[in-house]
């Protein structure tokens, strides 16, 4: 495969383009149409070859559009388009981004609430605390960013609307279920070991059971130590979330050029 096709993943899919699903975006790449130059160059003889697919006209009228929306670097159109699950192909075209979040809470029933939370943004991490900055939280979440998180859809975006009774609008990257259709299972943390990723030590026995723990402690007993392993912990799991995405966006380069060079 040239270099064209492995300097950006977006410019491999189809199923932004209206009437392509995955079935028929793997029918393409099966045929040797691998971009949008590709698809732009496609010829009829090799259209009649692929069943179901758009008009000819139409797709060389797509892949035009499509290559003028990349070179404009046009991050809110893709966006849109985009299948959720498929929100990692923007990640080297548009890294700053995605913002990667972690919550650490007092358990997971109705009356439990957030102590700690982090956002890690281009190289920056922000961190807010219970009775410090929490309320703060959301005041500066720009609401074009894609937020990154490991289970958040089900956990972290649902317990941080419920803490400040207001709605999440960012688009969501839930790394789990892409690691999950990856065969990537077990947590966040036996996903980190599957990956290669490994941790400092200092936290390696912290856990999402610890956590409300240590804050317990922290709150109890006024154990600063406590509450500055927790942070740490949270601050962990948040950029990790980086190093997870690289890696998945790695191995699907790899994977592609694999199946298809």
């Amino acid at each position: 495969m040239d270099s064209k096709h492995s300097d950006s993943m977006i410019r491999s899919c189809f199923e932004i383009i209206s009437g392509i699903g995955p079935v028929l975006q793997s029918r393409l790449w099966d045929n040797g149409i691998l971009d949008w130059d590709d698809l732009y160059r496609l010829s009829p003889e090799n259209w009649g070859k692929i069943q179901f697919l758009p008009s000819i006209s139409f797709l060389h009228e797509e892949a035009e559009f499509l290559n003028s929306k990349w070179k404009e670097k046009d991050f809110l159109y893709f966006v849109s388009k985009l299948p959720n699950k498929e929100l990692w192909r923007l990640w080297e075209d548009f890294p700053h981004k995605f913002c990667y979040l972690d919550i650490e809470t007092t358990g997971i029933d109705e009356t439990s609430f957030v102590t700690v939370a982090s956002f890690y943004l281009n190289g920056e991490m922000f961190t807010f605390e219970r009775g410090k900055n929490l309320e703060f939280m959301l005041d500066d979440l720009s609401d074009d960013l894609i937020l990154v998180t490991y289970n958040g859809k089900r956990f972290d975006v649902p317990f941080l609307e419920k803490e400040f009774n207001q709605k999440i609008s960012n688009v969501h990257l839930d790394l789990m279920n892409v690691l999950h259709d990856m065969g990537i299972k077990g947590g966040l943390k036996k996903s980190e070991i599957q990956l290669g990723l490994i941790r400092p030590e200092e936290i390696q026995s912290v856990d999402g059971k610890m956590a409300p723990l240590l804050w317990r402690d922290y709150v109890e007993y006024d154990d600063l130590e406590k509450l500055n392993l927790l942070i740490a912990y949270n601050r962990e799991d948040t950029k990790n979330l980086e190093s997870i995405l690289r890696e998945v966006v790695s191995r699907k380069k790899k994977n592609f050029d694999n199946l298809y060079l």
